[in-house]
């Protein structure tokens, strides 16, 4: 499903990133995020079945392994073409999101979006209180935002601080690269191994699980050094694609206060969302505290103050977790109930 279609059925669209979160600087990027209704007809269709909200990536996979056990390899590439098809599906291992091809633009068809919003997904349920940067929004999308709290529960504790955690060992990953950067790409000979892997590595596990004796000492030091091996070229390839990738304003960040500032201030935001979620019942997305934020972006919170910070944040959000009074889990029924309501409105007809 192509960008321009889903626009034309877009109940919801805003300006995301720093411009929602009012932490942008001069030059901040633009970025918009969305939600559109999948048009009708895509549940009529007869050849071109891939529309966005059918299937899942599950069975797309499941399928293509059943052609490899078979040895059809042809079927197999042929489904994750078409899958992957702009104009036949848009799967692209994200069934429900269409993207903007030129800009930093994604719409989320509304079935994907209910869900991970009652899942308080961080980069998801925000948009139900966003308040400024609407650039179009629609009888639709007010109504569901009117029951907003029903999507609110107790999982943002663990969503938003899973989030927060990612963002740190971020942090922590990016500065051991630049503290203490590999010297250079691991070859199979640094591991005493062969050019060519002679234990494919599905075969690994059990070997290793087998009783000492039971194998020659050589061929388990084998698999260890295989793994070994594999381990240091998957950090080699991490470290290059981050050294390649990182753009000149994040890399002056990061040589001047020795981490990625950025990511702390990500890290600090999810952390006071998770904590207003349980204790305000509300998602503050245009950031009451955004002069310490950008503050934060500009190298004012040392290393170890964020580090100490952060090992302190899982006992805090544990009592907070549990005086709060919010829900256990969202109102599933109630959610799929305005489905149902905003559906039969939209599409003109009764389903019920």
């Amino acid at each position: 499903m192509r960008y321009e279609e889903a626009m034309k059925h877009c109940i919801f669209r805003f300006m995301s990133g720093s411009h929602a979160y009012g932490t942008n600087q001069e030059g901040s990027d633009e970025d918009f995020r969305g939600v559109f209704m999948a048009p009708l007809s895509k549940a009529f269709e007869l050849f071109q079945t891939s529309f966005v909200g059918s299937g899942s990536l599950g069975d797309l996979l499941d399928g293509v392994r059943q052609d490899m056990r078979i040895g059809n390899i042809n079927s197999a590439g042929e489904k994750l073409r078409l899958a992957m098809d702009v104009n036949q599906g848009d799967l692209n291992f994200s069934v429900g999101t269409v993207g903007h091809p030129t800009e930093d633009e994604e719409l989320q068809e509304l079935r994907k979006f209910l869900k991970l919003a009652a899942e308080c997904n961080p980069n998801i349920i925000e948009f139900l209180w966003v308040d400024r940067g609407i650039t179009h929004t629609s009888p639709i999308w007010e109504k569901i935002r009117a029951k907003r709290d029903m999507f609110l529960s107790k999982k943002a504790r663990y969503t938003f601080s899973g989030y927060a955690i990612a963002q740190l060992k971020r942090i922590q990953t990016h500065r051991g690269y630049l503290l203490n950067p590999p010297a250079a790409k691991p070859t199979r000979a640094d591991f005493g191994l062969p050019e060519e892997t002679t234990v494919p590595q599905q075969h690994e596990g059990p070997i290793l699980s087998l009783p000492e004796g039971f194998l020659n000492a050589e061929t388990r030091a084998n698999v260890v050094a295989e793994r070994k091996y594999r381990e240091a070229k998957e950090a080699w390839d991490s470290y290059a694609d981050w050294k390649k990738n990182r753009n000149e304003k994040r890399q002056d960040l990061e040589s001047r206060f020795g981490y990625d500032t950025k990511h702390a201030m990500h890290l600090v935001r999810l952390i006071r969302m998770a904590k207003e979620i349980l204790t305000e019942k509300t998602v503050k997305v245009y950031r009451p505290d955004r002069v310490e934020l950008l503050g934060i972006r500009n190298g004012s919170l040392p290393y170890d103050e964020l580090v100490r910070m952060t090992e302190n944040v899982d006992a805090e959000l544990d009592a907070l977790y549990k005086a709060t009074d919010l829900r256990n889990k969202p109102d599933h029924k109630g959610i799929a109930d305005l489905y149902m309501e905003v559906a039969e409105e939209y599409y003109g007809i009764k389903v019920r």
